[in-house]
């Protein structure tokens, strides 16, 4: 067997062995964001729609649910077109784009020059990574799955430079854009991009000068999105619209921030239990012991970094690599959710190219047993979490007995107890959301229409009033506002309520 068929069996086997645990629950039902994005999309069933993304018009239209980021909604039509509403082909490529970023990661390694086997070891250890569960099994979390895919092609194009002094650049240039269309987190690639020049600069261009005008170009187009972003008038993330809560606001959300460092870092080191629905409590301020602890494992990680750059570059750029994809989730720009467990989607390259290092540090028989330990355990969790996925009931369950908080869970478990033809339950639920997050829209909105259809009229009047409190600018709390005045027979009041509800804009049409 020649060296090249060897190697195509190697990597056959790497690709059999990194896609077991994710065959399981194809056939799942779509359950949280896949039933807004896909199931009940009406601007997606359509598909003379996808005009309107290939052109960028959606860029523009805050009432296209992730219209800011249409590479995702072009793949979404193209499974739309292939599958129906069919979950397990959805499921499938959001599997085939998670195993081309593991792939890419154990390239990248390659690329920049890692030795021995262990880049297919830390393109394995990113594969069955077990907080990946969101974002792999929910098509409706795809972004945080193509955002990385294209970072890292982006990278392979910039690598590519020496051999192709031409098509390089331009390839990673597209690439990078590419990722800024799939999510906002690729802002930070310009960083990562920098990262990889300090660390090895004989991958790259030889001369300074042209290394400068590759990281200028990346940090003039992250920038370009940025001003692009602020001036649409769709939401950058949480930065608009009426408080959901959750979101943190100034400065909270900076006195937050070491907090968010320490809990994302005890996730990455231990992904488990994971949780649809997370809770994170603010700092309480600037001299709470969370700031203090927070800043001194920030310090220590960027001091490893700093150090290590020379005599352990591998480590470095695990260490770096965390540092820079941690600042889109830091909360600099406030995001709907300050935590969530698909936030680690781009992160965990860093844990794996760490953990596979180290692994290659020891003798050859600790080394397998110890990558064979990982690989079981973090399949068994991946094959874990993945039950929760089998039913609403299940997911949101699992998601209220990890967080008594969450208003998210209570308002999905109240929607589920009214399909089941249980009212008293269904309203139940409501109150606990709503006492859970006295601003959850959805709570007090589902509550309010539960009472309208048990013909509470006045009930379902307050709660409507109070949905609408709570977020006056979103159209689905004065529609089903003016439906209640009007079927109490009060005209004219049901008519500015519609009215209002066609004047008012949906902000935050943009999935965290």
């Amino acid at each position: 067997m020649n060296a090249r068929m060897k190697r195509a069996w190697q990597w056959m086997a790497w690709l059999v062995l990194a896609a077991a645990p994710w065959l399981t629950g194809l056939s799942h039902p779509f359950l949280y964001d896949d039933i807004g994005l896909i199931s009940e999309n009406s601007f997606l069933a359509e598909p003379a729609n996808a005009a309107q993304v290939l052109t960028g018009r959606t860029l523009a239209d805050p009432d296209v649910v992730n219209g800011r980021r249409p590479v995702v909604l072009a793949t979404l039509f193209l499974d739309r077109g292939l599958y129906g509403l069919q979950p397990a082909g959805w499921r499938v490529t959001n599997l085939a784009w998670h195993l081309g970023n593991a792939a890419l990661v154990a390239g990248l390694l390659m690329r920049l020059g890692a030795p021995g086997g262990w880049p297919l070891a830390a393109g394995m250890l990113f594969a069955l990574y077990p907080a990946h569960v969101e974002a792999v099994h929910a098509p409706g979390f795809r972004a945080d799955v193509l955002c990385l895919f294209w970072m890292l092609a982006a990278l392979h194009g910039f690598l590519s430079v020496r051999r192709w002094p031409r098509a390089g650049p331009v390839w990673g240039m597209a690439c990078a854009a590419l990722a800024l269309l799939s999510k906002e987190t690729a802002l930070a690639f310009p960083l990562l991009l920098g990262l990889l020049m300090v660390l090895f600069p004989a991958a790259f261009p030889p001369r300074r000068l042209a290394r400068g005008v590759i990281w200028g170009l990346c940090a003039g187009l992250s920038a370009g999105f940025f001003v692009l972003w602020v001036a649409l008038p769709t939401d950058l993330q949480a930065m608009g619209g009426s408080w959901n809560g959750q979101s943190l606001r100034f400065p909270a959300s900076i006195h937050s921030l070491p907090g968010i460092w320490a809990h994302t870092l005890g996730r990455l080191i231990w992904p488990w239990p994971l949780n649809v629905s997370p809770h994170f409590a603010p700092a309480g301020g600037a001299a709470s012991w969370r700031v203090a602890w927070g800043l001194l494992l920030l310090a220590g990680w960027m001091g490893l970094a700093f150090r290590w750059r020379q005599s352990r570059p591998w480590v470095a750029m695990g260490l770096g690599w965390i540092l820079v994809l941690f600042l889109p989730v830091s909360n600099l720009i406030p995001l709907f959710h300050p935590v969530a467990d698909r936030y680690l989607y781009t992160l965990a390259p860093g844990v794996a190219i760490g953990l596979a290092w180290g692994l290659w540090r020891l003798p050859v028989v600790p080394r397998w047993a110890g990558l064979a330990v990982l690989v079981t355990l973090y399949a068994a969790g991946v094959l874990a979490a993945k039950e929760d996925w089998r039913s609403g009931e299940a997911l949101w369950t699992a998601a209220i007995v990890r967080n008594p908080h969450s208003a998210t869970a209570a308002s999905w478990l109240g929607l589920l107890r009214e399909e089941a033809g249980d009212p008293d339950a269904a309203r139940e639920w409501y109150a606990t959301g709503t006492a859970a997050n006295p601003y959850s829209f959805a709570a007090w909105l589902n509550w309010g229409i539960l009472e309208g259809r048990q013909g509470n009229w006045a009930e379902s009047e307050r709660l409507l009033r109070r949905a609408i409190d709570v977020r006056p600018e979103n159209p689905r709390g004065w529609h089903n506002l003016a439906v209640c005045l009007e079927r109490q027979g009060r005209v004219v009041e049901a008519a500015e309520a519609a009215a209002r509800g066609e004047e008012a804009r949906s902000y935050g049409r943009t999935k965290p």
